[in-house]
């Protein structure tokens, strides 16, 4: 079994077997989406901008959890007060496994909104509860992401730093999983876009749409059916 909780804008935790792995706890309209008392195992600041890494460097010291990311995103974590035994550097296509989890990083790319050109920005294969689930973080880049085997791909949508609506879902097309979560939408016509063209050309693809503090529960039913409940 496994429990998805999103938390609004690229903000999402994965839950199995009582390790907890949380994505992007980042500070969005100057507000944190995360608790700073949030209970994590693993914290991942997919790039270095505050709307993704946000309150990660506090919630990985409070919890005691391991914080990983790319260079740079760990050198911030570093200036903001996590330990060095907390730290770990995500190197593209090497994995990182503890016990039940395993994740694979990608290097892709976001568009610097403010200063232009782009900055680095990880792409993730998380394998936990027996399912793998594609994250892209901030991009508008597919990278590998079309070819990988998942389960649930969970991307951005909107434009601007992300893929356009039509482009999401084309990836999803493509890449065929059994389910795809948008996230970081700026208007409620963008999801709502995302779930009527994915159910027209999706082949077999359901777009599950998450609103702020929804949980979404996905299994292997007698070892084979794929199951899910959104709450």
């Amino acid at each position: 079994m496994l429990s998805i909780t999103y938390f609004g804008h690229t903000s999402f935790a994965l839950e199995s077997k009582g390790t907890v792995v949380l994505l992007n706890p980042g500070i969005w309209e100057n507000e944190t989406v995360v608790p700073d008392d949030f209970n994590a195992r693993i914290v991942i600041a997919t790039n270095r901008e505050d709307d993704a890494i946000g309150n990660s460097a506090t919630i990985s010291v409070k919890s005691k959890a391991w914080f990983l990311g790319n260079k740079e995103t760990v050198e911030k974590a570093t200036e903001q007060g996590v330990k060095p035994w907390l730290l770990h550097v995500l190197e593209n296509e090497v994995p990182y496994e503890v016990p039940d989890v395993r994740i694979i990083p990608y290097n892709l790319s976001r568009i610097d909104e403010e200063k232009g050109g782009r900055i680095d920005n990880l792409g993730l294969l998380i394998e936990i509860g027996g399912m793998k689930i594609g994250y892209l973080g901030d991009t508008s880049i597919r990278g590998p992401f079309e070819l990988l085997e998942m389960d649930i791909l969970i991307t951005p949508i909107g434009g601007g730093a992300t893929f356009p609506v039509k482009d999401a879902v084309s990836l999803c097309i493509d890449a065929k999983p059994r389910l795809c979560i948008p996230m970081r939408w700026t208007s409620e016509e963008q999801p709502a876009k995302f779930s009527k063209y994915l159910e027209q050309f999706g082949q077999g693809t359901k777009a599950v749409v998450m609103e702020p503090n929804k949980n979404l529960s996905v299994q292997w039913a007698a070892g084979n059916e794929f199951r899910y409940e959104l709450n």
